[in-house]
């Protein structure tokens, strides 16, 4: 509870306070504008300490803990995966490159009143991920498919997640081998294996489901 209280007083700051009320693109296409300009504001703050260089201590505890899209989409009701993980994860590079394409796109063509369109580009931006997010979660019955396949912010949390501090562990004289963490994890991580490699490390949240769910505590 205390995790799902966090993500929403973080999240509805974020989007309600800073991206509605301050007008500030937190988007991915605000860091891009506010690095080309220049300026260090709270896109580029906040990308720099929570999606770039922070991922090396927590690792996508962002992800579990404060993001607006994760949010909304935690309340839908396939928290537990229940289709195969599918192979389509190179998507993100494709809204990677489009979210970079349109800042480009409006400082090459010298765009007028430049806050303005990305003030905007903020409110459709996130209309539209709720939308893929809402809608691939029923068709895959799995709320956190848009995190797997779509987010563009995976292309920068991801590397740097694989050298994270911070890691859920596997005490292996206590495992039972029982399968019950893996059936809980919301992104399919391995967490038996404690081998950085381990299949999806990268992705762990830090919901600490796995933990909740182990009968010996070995997590």
């Amino acid at each position: 509870h205390a995790r799902r209280v966090t993500q929403l007083l973080v999240g509805l700051y974020m989007l309600v306070y800073l991206g509605l009320i301050d007008r500030e693109n937190m988007q991915i296409e605000g860091f891009w504008y506010y690095l080309f300009t220049g300026v260090f504001e709270a896109a580029t703050i906040h990308y720099v300490v929570a999606k770039i260089f922070g991922p090396l201590l927590f690792g996508r505890g962002w992800c579990g803990y404060a993001c607006w899209t994760a949010m909304v989409l935690d309340f839908l009701p396939y928290k537990v995966p229940r289709q195969p993980r599918k192979k389509i994860g190179w998507l993100r590079y494709v809204f990677f490159a489009a979210s970079l394409a349109f800042v480009g796109g409006l400082f090459l063509l010298q765009v007028p009143d430049k806050e303005n369109v990305m003030f905007w580009a903020f409110i459709v931006g996130n209309l539209l991920y709720y939308a893929l997010g809402i809608g691939l979660a029923f068709l895959f019955q799995d709320d956190r498919a848009f995190c797997k396949y779509l987010c563009p912010v995976t292309v920068f949390l991801k590397p740097m997640s694989y050298f994270s501090l911070i890691r859920v562990q596997c005490d292996h004289s206590k495992c039972v081998s029982c399968g019950k963490c893996k059936k809980v994890c919301p992104m399919d991580v391995d967490m038996t294996d404690n081998s950085r490699k381990r299949k999806n490390g990268t992705e762990c949240i830090l919901c600490f489901e796995c933990a909740k769910a182990c009968p010996k505590k070995a997590l």
